[in-house]
């Protein structure tokens, strides 16, 4: 699929899920509708998180029950605040989409081979997440169907409900609505990996650029693109950091609170929905760990292009600059939070894995005794 494809797409099911900025100069009309959609979606979602709240402390003899409530709760909690995250970064969001989206109309030939290459590597695994959450709200959002609950969401409100009443269904509409809001957050994972491929196949073109230069102009140039992909990284940096460490917490959370479920000898139904939410909430980190990962190899590597450039034969001055830009390449780009996030690769991703394993498992022996 062409990036241009993708980047369409991903604006589509942004501007539904209110996480995508607006375009510069949007128009007083579309901005206003902007506001209220974001207002109503934010108000939305906190008509399900205080019953969710409530449920979980109405039904916290009951460990099954409470557990479900918990682990819905924090999936929602990350839709709160992907909402406020992402409004608070529109600005700077916007500048890197814009860039990519500029890049995407203007390049040709090798260069476009390999951005189209690098955004198509990770589309199937992105897909099949996107279907794992597409499911999981599916499974959600009828789930009364098939069980002895009237409502999808483990809630308790101080008002009776009874069934195929008027307030019945508007309170299933609205939990439904906010399920499939809760779904298509990980839209924001997939903005992200997008600008990580971006990164990557920039970084990669850079490389191939660094070993085919000759003459010092050619140097020159290759060293300013650096500068620029050092620039855009630290502005990507500061843009999703939080976006993921605030993922990293309650996919944990909704992984760990949604395995007791399935050990705790539910009825069938209760247990696919929990295992649809458990795969999506293990899986979701990596669809910004791998290209995280793959910028980070693609940065140490230009130590190596740019030592394989013809620099020997330079001036002085340019012999110095391709120092400094080797031992810049040896501080691989990166996204972290510093003292709390390390670098975000896959083997960070696979100690993630281990330590929600734990959690899991310390939690239920605490639980069972």
């Amino acid at each position: 699929m062409a990036p241009e494809r993708v980047y369409q797409i991903l604006k589509f099911f942004g501007r539904l899920s209110c996480t995508w900025p607006l375009e510069d100069n949007p128009g007083k009309w579309w901005r206003i509708v902007n506001e209220l959609q974001f207002l109503f979606t934010i108000v939305n979602v906190m008509g399900l998180l205080v019953p969710l709240v409530a449920g979980a402390h109405h039904h916290r003899h009951h460990v099954g029950t409470a557990m479900k409530a918990l682990s819905e709760l924090t999936a929602l909690g990350d839709v709160l605040f992907n909402l406020i995250l992402c409004r608070v970064q529109r600005h700077r969001l916007r500048e890197l989409l814009m860039e990519v989206s500029t890049y995407t109309g203007r390049i040709e030939g090798a260069e476009k081979e390999i951005f189209h290459r690098s955004v198509n590597h990770y589309l199937p695994f992105c897909a099949l997440v996107g279907l794992s959450y597409l499911q999981t709200a599916i499974a959600f959002s009828f789930g009364p169907l098939v069980m002895s609950s009237i409502l999808p969401a483990d809630t308790w409100y101080p008002f009776p409900i009874e069934i195929f009443s008027t307030l019945y269904f508007l309170v299933y509409i609205q939990q439904v609505f906010t399920i499939i809001q809760t779904g298509m957050c990980i839209t924001v994972d997939f903005m992200v990996a997008f600008l990580l491929s971006y990164l990557s196949a920039r970084l990669q073109t850079l490389n191939i650029e660094f070993r085919r230069a000759h003459g010092e102009r050619e140097l020159h140039a290759c060293i300013a693109q650096h500068l620029d992909f050092i620039r855009f990284a630290g502005e990507l940096r500061v843009a999703v950091r939080f976006i993921i460490l605030k993922g990293i917490v309650t996919m944990a959370l909704a992984a760990i609170f949604g395995a007791f479920p399935i050990i705790e000898n539910e009825p069938l139904p209760v247990i696919s929905q929990f295992i649809l939410m458990v795969v999506a909430g293990c899986l979701r980190l990596y669809v910004s760990a791998w290209p995280a990962d793959d910028v980070r190899e693609m940065s140490e590597k230009i130590a190596w292009s740019s030592y394989a450039s013809p620099w020997i034969k330079s001036p002085r001055r340019m012999r110095k600059t391709i120092s400094i830009v080797v031992h810049r390449a040896h501080r691989p780009l990166v996204i972290a939070v510093h003292g709390i996030l390390p670098a975000l690769t896959l083997r960070f991703y696979a100690s993630f894995l281990s330590s929600t394993l734990s959690y899991f498992m310390t939690l239920r022996a605490v639980l069972r005794n």
